[in-house]
């Protein structure tokens, strides 16, 4: 099996960081507008109610009343995190590579930039930035704490802890073709390295887990096989990005078949951004990782 890494793909977070600090101020207002229209194609949430929404952390960011909230959206992620339900699969190998997975993305994405970020935060950022359609860090990181913090309607931001969980719960309506599609453009736009899609994938399978199967080792090892393949197939056609052909293959769906039921079917997106996950961290492994 092919595990090759291409020349022009990174595969380092703190590279990606590094090329988002030089950007200009022009550009990032851009990426913000692509970033809101992007979640209002997808999940039909309102653009003009996004862009009020924004304008809103805006102004709690000036009061310099956000950091509260960043930092317990922070430990609701951590705990949520955590908690992600790895792939149900039979012993052996396979479950193992499952598990080696999520600990190297941790481990790796804790060691520190600098002192006022790490890879960990930045990559956080930048998923829940796809998500809610913020492209700023104060804005995508607040959005997070107001849609994850627990909050009574008397909470003086109860009516934006409504709107930010109303735009996370639109993600959960949208098809799973047209999701995996969106998460293609994005990945192509902010051109992510290896590393940073990698942790994507594990933050979308704690987002968004629940309709789980039971695998057998054959079937993981079969189904990441075949992202393998296009992954590297990819890298012999694709001028750049050759990575973003994973997305567009879960975007036709990947199908297995629940090992105690019986049932064949697709599977569902936690399970798939776990066998994606597997993948860009084997490619990670055989490239030479930063």
């Amino acid at each position: 099996m092919r595990t090759s890494t291409a020349a022009d793909e990174r595969e380092s977070t703190a590279e990606d960081h590094g090329r988002d600090r030089l950007k200009n101020p022009l550009a990032i207002e851009r990426e913000q507008c692509e970033s809101m229209r992007r979640v209002a194609g997808a999940t039909g949430a309102s653009a003009h109610e996004l862009k009020l929404l924004m304008q809103r952390l805006v102004d709690i960011d000036r009061s310099g009343k956000s950091a509260g909230i960043v930092a317990q959206g922070n430990i609701a992620a951590d705990q949520m995190e955590a908690e992600v339900q790895l792939l149900d699969l039979g012993d052996g190998c396979i479950a193992g590579q499952q598990a080696e997975a999520c600990q190297r993305i941790d481990f790796g994405l804790l060691e520190p930039l600098n002192p006022a970020h790490d890879k960990k935060w930045y990559a956080r950022w930048k998923f829940w930035s796809f998500i809610l359609g913020a492209a700023g860090p104060v804005a995508s990181l607040t959005l997070q704490g107001l849609a994850l913090r627990p909050s009574e309607p008397e909470d003086a931001h109860a009516d934006l802890v409504a709107k930010a969980r109303k735009v996370l719960e639109s993600w959960r309506r949208t098809s799973d073709p047209l999701f995996w599609s969106a998460v293609e453009d994005y990945v192509r736009q902010q051109a992510f390295s290896l590393e940073t899609q990698a942790y994507l994938m594990h933050c979308i399978a704690a987002v968004f887990s629940g309709d789980t199967m039971k695998l057998s080792n054959e079937q993981s090892e079969a189904l990441t096989g075949l992202l393998t393949d296009t992954y590297c197939d990819a890298l012999g056609t694709a001028a750049t990005m050759p990575s973003s052909d994973i997305y567009r293959r879960l975007a036709e769906g990947l199908e297995a078949t629940d090992r105690e039921s019986g049932v064949h079917r697709m599977l569902g997106r936690s399970d798939a951004a776990q066998i994606a996950m597997t993948t860009l961290v084997t490619a990670i492994g055989h490239g030479g990782s930063h």
